[in-house]
């Protein structure tokens, strides 16, 4: 998958260059601005990987972004990105035009939320940057564990880049590697939400690809039920069982009516087998006999 994402911003940064070569102008090498207003991003990668055993409570984030100058002038400046609260171990660095060859570090700044860099990019070129970052996400909730993840595009006027899609590209690309047993769910800032319109999933990760950018935050959760599902049948077994256990005393406590039946019956039984001695001694008559068993034998019957 990592083949095919180089693949990828190689193919685009090939077209951008192309219009860099073709389209050049005779530009001044002195001619230098540090506004950024003509700064563009024309593509931008966020990896999220959720499924990392050695991360436990962390989220590994892998961002590429490809800025282009869009203007006459070489830009001399501040770039910026934003970052959510709690990351940890941030990295940047700046890519070479060949996606497999790596890159060079670069100093940062942090102020809140905002990660910053100085550098340049010539008129009509592009550049591209790698940013690297832990980020604290303890699982919340009872029945449900869920993660998050957010990440600003576009944040107060601090950062306002517009992006423009090399065409036949996309601008925005979303991967999301999670276990098998929990879902996603993708919120805009209105948490409504967002639908790609290219989405495809290979082994445990969810890709979705945007031409367009029509929302200005990303907002990702990551749920899983907290009871192993394997284990339910378990939990009802050992459930019932309890329940027969408290219910046991009063299951053999016995009404008064019913002891009292019990009482009779007993009393009844013992007159029978009485009857049978006496019967057989030779002090009952047959006729005397067969009336008090009779009378004993109906009365066991109710």
């Amino acid at each position: 998958m990592k083949r095919i994402y180089q693949v990828l911003i190689s193919l685009i940064l090939i077209v951008l260059l192309a219009d860099h070569v073709f389209g050049y102008k005779d530009y001044a090498t002195n001619n230098t601005t540090e506004s950024d207003q003509n700064i563009e991003i024309s593509l931008h990668l966020i990896e999220v990987e959720a499924d990392r055993l050695d991360l436990q409570d962390k989220l590994y984030v892998h961002e590429t972004i490809v800025f282009r100058n869009a203007g006459t002038k070489i830009f001399s400046g501040t770039l910026k990105t934003w970052v959510p609260d709690g990351v940890l171990e941030i990295k940047v660095m700046k890519a070479q035009m060949v996606a497999e060859i790596g890159g060079q570090s670069i100093v940062t700044e942090q102020n809140g939320n905002i990660i910053s860099w100085q550098d340049y990019i010539e008129a009509n070129n592009v550049s591209m940057y790698v940013i690297e970052y832990l980020l604290s996400a303890e699982p919340k909730g009872s029945i449900t564990k869920s993660k998050y993840y957010s990440k600003k595009l576009l944040y107060s006027t601090l950062i306002n880049y517009q992006y423009f899609p090399t065409p036949g590209y996309p601008v925005f690309i979303l991967k999301v590697s999670k276990s098998k047993d929990s879902s996603i769910t993708i919120l805009d800032e209105n948490r409504n939400k967002i639908i790609a319109q290219d989405v495809s999933e290979e082994d445990s990760s969810i890709i979705s690809r945007f031409s367009e950018l029509q929302f200005k935050e990303l907002n990702i959760e990551l749920s899983k039920s907290a009871i192993d599902l394997s284990q339910i049948g378990l939990y009802l077994v050992i459930g019932v069982l309890i329940v027969l256990v408290l219910a046991y005393p009063v299951i053999r406590t016995k009404s008064p009516k019913l002891m009292e039946f019990e009482e009779e019956k007993s009393a009844l039984v013992a007159k029978l087998e009485e009857l049978e001695k006496d019967y057989a001694s030779g002090n009952l008559i047959d006729e005397e006999y067969e009336e008090l068993r009779n009378s004993y034998q109906e009365k066991l019957k109710k």
